[in-house]
């Protein structure tokens, strides 16, 4: 059904006022997932949990949990915009997709590590909306039964390349491998077209944050570097800042499973918006 169509009806108007306090919830539950799930699911393979995530808070929802109930309460919203009357499996399971979507953000922005569990989960979700996409023969998000596969292909694969040209231009991980199967498992829900657009949101949205962080830094910089005087601490100081800003940079670029969660959320929530646009992009050849 049409948006405003949709908007209209009695059903439209409480499924859609009921996103808002789902999306609360969401974010309280979002929370008390992260600060209960095993530290172990925070490190790296063989990494002895640190103190603070052994700790008894690891997020807090006067903080990180408000952040999270904006996004989930508008993306939820928009969603059951997107997928409304005779979709409701779509926007349920697309729900939870969000949802660990915005955990895998906070944590890979906080501890710099995607969870593998939540990976996993997506993967599954994913898998199981496109086999009801496919069997029940709405076709949204796959055209053919072989979309997912070639979707999985697509987005770990171009983790791969990223990270083996790290590798060499860099010598150093250009992406971790957390990236690779998160990106893969995005793949299985987004097909072919969406996992390229999904790619290129991820990329531009990385390109403004680290920009703005890259601009921030320096304008700091600049600014430390114009009160201080030519002596030898001084001098050590603002070598300490450079190492700091490139240390900013490296830590901004490293961790891209925030921008790959937030192009999903927006792939999904502007679902029919995105392949609009996409289609007549490619109708010009």
């Amino acid at each position: 059904m049409p948006v405003f169509d949709y908007i209209q009806t009695t059903g439209g108007i409480i499924w859609t006022a009921a996103c808002v306090p789902v999306g609360i919830f969401f974010a309280w539950l979002a929370v008390f997932i992260i600060n209960k799930i095993p530290a172990s699911w925070l490190c790296d393979y063989g990494e002895t949990p640190s103190d603070e995530l052994l700790g008894q808070e690891r997020v807090s929802f006067k903080k990180e949990g408000i952040v999270m109930s904006v996004v989930l309460c508008i993306s939820l919203v928009l969603c059951r915009m997107q997928f409304n009357y005779g979709f409701d499996i779509y926007f349920i399971i697309l729900s939870l997709i969000i949802l660990i979507s915005v955990m895998t953000a906070v944590c890979d922005i906080k501890y710099m590590i995607i969870p593998d569990q939540f990976t996993i989960a997506l993967a599954v979700l994913s898998a199981a909306l496109s086999i009801y996409d496919i069997i029940r023969g709405f076709k949204i998000f796959h055209l053919y039964w072989w979309s997912p596969l070639v979707g999985i292909a697509i987005g770990g694969g171009t983790m791969l390349i990223i990270d083996f040209l790290g590798m060499k231009l860099y010598k150093k991980d250009g992406m971790g491998f957390g990236d690779v199967k998160l990106f893969a498992a995005v793949g299985i829900l987004t097909g072919i077209l969406g996992t390229v657009c999904t790619f290129a949101m991820s990329l531009i949205t990385a390109t403004v944050f680290f920009t703005v962080i890259i601009a921030s830094s320096k304008i700091k910089a600049k600014k430390n570097t114009s009160v201080q005087t030519e002596n030898i601490e001084n001098t050590e100081n603002a070598d300490v800042t450079d190492e700091d800003e490139n240390d900013i940079s490296s830590k901004s670029y490293l961790a891209f499973g925030p921008y790959i969660s937030m192009a999903l959320i927006i792939y999904i929530v502007l679902f029919d918006v995105i392949n609009y646009l996409a289609n007549l992009y490619l109708d010009l050849f």
